[in-house]
């Protein structure tokens, strides 16, 4: 990314606004992961591993106590895995 696309970034995530920022962020970094675990060639592997690190923040304090919390991660993680 050249300096003057940065800087057309940075004047478009103004105009977004922080949590519009944030999702769009998030979407391409959730789109890299499928990405990434689609072509890994042990998919059952990394889904084992992820399941089993999903179950732990779950369960975590962080979550556990945040109902909203945990849908919203439940949710992220479906989107994650759809289309596997």
């Amino acid at each position: 990314m050249t300096h003057e696309d940065q800087i057309l970034a940075s004047e478009a995530a103004g105009r977004l606004g922080d949590i519009d920022v944030l999702d769009t962020q998030i979407s391409g970094i959730c789109s890299m992961l499928h990405a990434l675990y689609m072509a890994h060639p042990a998919p059952e592997q990394v889904r084992h591993q992820f399941d089993r690190l999903l179950a732990k923040l779950l369960n975590s304090p962080y979550v556990v106590d945040e109902p909203d919390r945990a849908l919203v991660l439940q949710a992220t993680a479906a989107a994650l895995l759809r289309n596997s």
